[in-house]
């Protein structure tokens, strides 16, 4: 089966780099943004089933993220960490996080941010914090609802 969407590009290159080979999965990440303008590293760690809405148009991931299953993202989300790439500090999404359209998460240096399970960041949230799970939040700076 050929790769048709954002998801399945990004587990062919997320494979591809496990595998060692960094320059093929380099140009599967390259192919990924030409076709669904979004930036899925290689490097991320991802779980079982997520969805990038709308193609995953415009959604920029730091390689410093780690993606529970069934987490559902929305187009022009960011997910940004301050730490260099190999450190110890992480943005992690917990399983069934859904993250709304034009937000932005931002880790701060040294620290880790946790969207715990089912947790819901709203569109167009700007969010340095930590979320508790099942917790709904929102808003520029995000609070919670």
């Amino acid at each position: 089966m050929r790769p048709r969407t954002p998801e399945q590009l990004w587990a062919l290159s997320r494979r591809l780099h496990r595998l060692g080979w960094r320059g093929p999965a380099r140009l599967v990440k390259t192919c990924n943004y030409m076709l669904h303008k979004c930036l899925l590293p290689a490097e991320a760690a991802v779980g079982r089933d997520v969805v990038l809405e709308h193609y995953g148009l415009g959604v920029v991931i730091h390689p410093q993220v780690k993606i529970g299953d069934r987490c559902r993202i929305y187009h022009h989300v960011t997910l940004a960490a301050e730490s260099v790439i190999g450190s110890d500090d992480f943005i992690i999404l917990g399983d069934d996080v859904v993250i709304g359209a034009h937000s932005i998460v931002v880790a701060r240096s040294n620290s880790t941010l946790t969207l715990g399970d089912g947790a819901v960041l709203g569109a167009g949230a700007v969010l340095t914090k930590s979320v508790p799970a099942g917790e709904i939040w929102a808003g520029n700076p995000a609070r919670k609802l």
